[in-house]
């Protein structure tokens, strides 16, 4: 298997990880999978929705995110609000979004396991990677930018449309151009912060982080999980291959807000998921739509140094 150490740094509180992720990496399918670890308490992106919400607070002229609650109370509820038109019927509490908030709760955690998944682009300097909780172990989750992108454009359409967020003449997904709202949403560059996270953990925090491809764990989902259980500290059994399709285990989640993933595009299939499938094929570069073609060219060559340090057998 892999050269990862099988020491945690979980203490008596049992196995810590996080999970980094890009978006449509099948992260949270892997979630409701590690649902299935008694014991096992899961918060599904604290610092991603935190920064998600501070990348449209910027628009509205606040140059700098603050880290901590106390006297920044507006700017956290300016936040909360933008949040809350971004995923329609959600509910955003502006005191569970500052990052100095998430790093103590996630260090004070009694659960005896807990599983984070959260995205690389909400760590992107020293500013905010300072609040990378101590005592948790840490893994990457890669997939083609082909995959990533075609499925990116068809959720980010359908999530736009439900918002009122469309431009006047994009009527349908075929005159839906996605470059300008993946540039805007910093979508364009997830590979870039997702390579230079894992290029930080490495050098600062732990020098073997696990990385495996959504590929590898639709294929054969078995021994993809159970290294990485062994890499954190997890309990692994053959239990976790096959969950529930109800989404009520999200509702025993830690989520920055109410009704997120009642309200969310991006969550739909995986949420309602009962076990891995077969992935899709990687399609063709000619196949795609030049959107689509433009952004994975310029993820490729950060996937393809992340997909040489996968485990071998």
């Amino acid at each position: 298997m892999s050269n990862i150490p099988k020491d945690n740094p979980g203490g008596k509180s049992g196995g810590r990880a996080i999970l980094w992720m890009i978006p449509r990496s099948i992260s949270t399918a892997f979630a409701k999978c590690m649902s299935g670890i008694p014991g096992c308490e899961v918060w599904i992106e604290p610092f991603g929705i935190s920064q998600l919400g501070f990348t449209q607070v910027e628009k509205l002229g606040v140059i700098d995110i603050p880290m901590s609650y106390a006297g920044h109370e507006k700017e956290f509820k300016i936040a909360a609000e933008a949040l809350e038109t971004y995923v329609p019927g959600a509910t955003f509490y502006p005191d569970r979004l500052p990052f100095a908030t998430i790093k103590k709760k996630l260090e004070e955690s009694t659960s005896k396991y807990v599983f984070v998944k959260d995205e690389s682009v909400a760590m992107p300097t020293d500013q905010t990677r300072q609040f990378i909780p101590k005592g948790y172990q840490h893994a990457f989750i890669i997939r083609h930018p082909l995959l990533v992108y075609k499925s990116m454009r068809k959720a980010s359409f359908a999530q736009f449309q439900k918002a009122g967020k469309l431009k006047f003449n994009e009527t349908d997904e075929n005159s839906f151009d996605y470059r300008p709202y993946a540039k805007d949403e910093g979508v364009d560059i997830v590979f870039q912060k997702h390579h230079e996270l894992w290029t930080y953990i490495r050098d600062h925090v732990y020098p073997s982080p696990l990385v495996f491809d959504s590929s590898a764990l639709l294929t054969n989902p078995a021994p993809v999980i159970q290294e990485f259980c062994e890499a954190v500290g997890f309990p692994y059994s053959e239990s976790l291959l096959q969950w529930s399709e109800s989404p009520e285990v999200a509702e025993s989640w830690k989520w920055p807000g109410d009704d997120i993933c009642k309200n969310n595009v991006f969550l739909g299939v995986s949420i309602n998921s009962t076990h891995f499938t077969p992935p899709a094929a990687v399609p063709a570069w000619e196949e795609v739509t030049d959107d689509v073609r433009e952004l994975a060219e310029k993820a490729m060559p950060h996937y393809e140094d992340m997909f040489q340090h996968r485990p071998t057998e």
